[in-house]
């Protein structure tokens, strides 16, 4: 027979609701284990029963729900992380007014509505309203409301990002954000005005559609950063686009020591090999790292490895 530890550590591989539904009702050696496990995670959806699980609530750690019409959180006394797909208007505000969410460490929240509620979650988050908060997921970001400060975000990723307020409000809200990362940056528009200087972010990773312009002025607020990774269509001539990356990392990013890419790029693919070491030259960071695929429709991939 296996030892209880083994048992509590194979335990730890399976969510409340398997441990609840599979090992509880057996006997008692496998309920008092179950029982006493200290950290669960359990994903709650709207179609389903959650009878006996409601057993493992005041140890559940990790909570994820999606679509689920009613939940209460004082019955989840013990929450550190919470993903939360597709939350209505009234679950938004039940998010920052709940007094059981004060311990929380990560919250992801995806297909926010855009409502007052929105805007006040994202003032609660960015103003530390929960002062554990280390990292956070958001599919955009509503700054209709005046924020102050959150010091203990280390990581915010937010999926759509459109205005350059946004971009300088978080840098000035989270001092010690070490992280950054925009999923997707739908025409993002820069202004000249942005002075901010934030010295702790290292990481930071980009995708979509932004400007030479824009990225200078994005880079030229982190002179500490270390990592950089982008993602999108080039559409001015590749090696002048690389010769401008070269000189903004020269001038903006002392520090920089790693560069990922992913670029598509209309052009010959013929005609980029015979660059390809001009290329790599440019930069330490290009150095050795540049790959070029032949796509479809005259289409070529440039990305790093």
């Amino acid at each position: 027979m296996l030892p209880n530890e083994l048992l509590l550590n194979i335990c730890q591989y399976f969510s409340a609701r398997e441990l609840y539904r599979a090992l509880y009702p057996l006997n008692h050696r496998f309920r008092s284990i179950v029982d006493s496990m200290p950290s669960l995670h359990l994903t709650m959806t709207n179609n389903e029963c959650h009878a006996p699980v409601w057993l493992a609530y005041p140890r559940v750690f990790k909570l994820s729900i999606e679509q689920v019409k009613h939940i209460d959180f004082h019955k989840f006394s013990s929450i550190r992380s919470l993903k939360w797909i597709s939350p209505s208007d009234a679950q938004m505000r039940q998010i920052h007014s709940s007094i059981y969410l004060f311990h929380l460490c990560q919250l992801s929240i995806y297909n926010m509505p855009n409502t007052p509620a929105t805007a006040y979650l994202h003032q609660c988050i960015f103003s530390n309203g929960f002062p554990h908060l280390r990292k956070c997921i958001l599919d955009h970001v509503d700054t209709k409301f005046v924020w102050t400060q959150s010091p203990s975000l280390r990581a915010v990723s937010i999926g759509s990002l459109s205005d350059s307020l946004v971009f300088e409000r978080i840098l000035l809200s989270c001092p010690n954000l070490t992280r950054l990362d925009f999923r997707v940056i739908r025409r993002i528009v820069t202004s000249s005005s942005l002075t901010c200087q934030h010295i702790n972010l290292k990481r930071l990773y980009l995708m979509g559609n932004i400007s030479l312009q824009s990225v200078n002025i994005i880079l030229a607020c982190l002179p500490c950063l270390v990592y950089l990774s982008v993602k999108w269509t080039v559409r001015e001539h590749l090696a002048t686009y690389f010769q401008h990356l070269s000189n903004t990392f020269n001038v903006y990013l002392p520090y920089l020591h790693r560069f990922d890419c992913e670029f598509l790029y209309n052009g010959h693919y013929e005609d980029l090999i015979k660059i390809k070491s001009t290329l790599e030259r440019l930069h330490p960071c290009f150095t050795h790292h540049l790959q070029i695929t032949k796509l479809s429709y005259g289409r070529v991939r440039i990305y790093t490895t």
